[in-house]
């Protein structure tokens, strides 16, 4: 019973965050992308801060109050924290940006990649061989990503490469998670968990601002917001449910789930995100669409779970 309870609350989750595509995506009519990001974090932050102080006050240990463990951070945790939520502000960003040029099923599909990208961008960075799962994950979602960006040629039977400006940075959204991942993995045991929530919400929330401002005025986005009480549960959504909500229920389960069944449950988002853009924005896919995102999902599976056999293995 506990361990269905676990599951269901990691697939609420991973079905919360297949939401926020097709959210974000109705948001971007009435709100400019990075306006949009910063306003969303901004809610996170204020929401997570009194949450935080007052869990934090409960706690015995100072090193685990939120004020003291701010006033001991040293000059190198600050610069961790930073870091930590700058990598996370360039995904959303990207991510978020892309969203105003592709589907919000692509955009799922594609941010799923980040898990095959983890394991290379690791290899590269600590010089280790990658495991033969993972280059085979990176094979099969790179003929995945092909037949996701192939447009028939004028309605005959030949497939154009069409990658466009949308897919590409949300792409590059999905490097940047990776790297906020790998960053997370040295955070989390250097910062204590209140100051990996308080600074990835702030950084993000500040830096998007300040990006909004900085696009509006080299005029690469035109900053508008144009009120809309349709706005209102849209970033209710982003900001509380899918920010402070799956934080709360993935720190409270995740630790009663195994990670290889974790890693299943949270392979789920692209698909999940697919069907609520499919009943609610009406977006569609080619039949080389849908043959794409089942590759990209096979690649992402393969290198979870065969990079992972590996490396068990290594520590045997």
């Amino acid at each position: 019973m506990n361990r269905f309870r676990s599951e269901f609350s990691l697939i609420l989750c991973t079905l919360i965050w297949g939401g926020t595509f097709t959210a974000t995506k109705l948001s971007l009519t009435s709100v400019s992308p990075s306006f949009f990001l910063g306003m969303r974090f901004g809610i996170a932050f204020l929401v997570f801060l009194p949450i935080l102080f007052f869990v934090s006050r409960r706690s015995a240990s100072r090193e685990q109050r939120l004020l003291g463990a701010l006033s001991e951070l040293t000059p190198n945790q600050l610069w961790t924290a930073f870091l930590l939520g700058f990598w996370m502000f360039a995904g959303f960003a990207c991510q978020t940006i892309g969203l105003r040029f592709t589907t919000a099923i692509k955009s799922g599909f594609l941010t799923g990649t980040l898990v095959v990208i983890t394991p290379i961008l690791q290899t590269v960075l600590y010089r280790r061989a990658p495991s033969a799962g993972n280059l085979l994950g990176v094979i099969v979602v790179m003929a995945g990503l092909f037949f996701l960006s192939s447009e028939p040629d004028g309605g005959g039977d030949e497939l154009l490469f069409s990658f466009k400006t949308g897919d590409l940075i949300t792409l590059a959204g999905a490097f940047f998670f990776a790297c906020y991942v790998i960053q997370m993995d040295s955070a989390s045991r250097e910062l204590p968990d209140s100051i990996l929530l308080i600074s990835q919400t702030f950084v993000t929330s500040i830096a998007s601002f300040g990006l909004a401002i900085c696009l509006s005025v080299i005029g690469w986005e035109t900053f508008y917001w144009e009120w809309d009480p349709a706005m209102i549960p849209v970033l209710l959504y982003n900001g509380v449910l899918a920010s402070v909500g799956t934080t709360y229920l993935q720190t409270r389960y995740q630790r009663e789930v195994s990670p290889t069944r974790a890693a299943i449950i949270f392979s789920l988002e692209p698909v999940f995100s697919a069907f609520i853009a499919f009943f609610i924005l009406d977006d569609r896919l080619t039949t080389a669409g849908v043959i794409g995102c089942f590759l990209v999902l096979s690649g992402v599976l393969i290198a979870e779970f065969l990079g992972k056999v590996k490396e068990e293995k290594k520590e045997r």
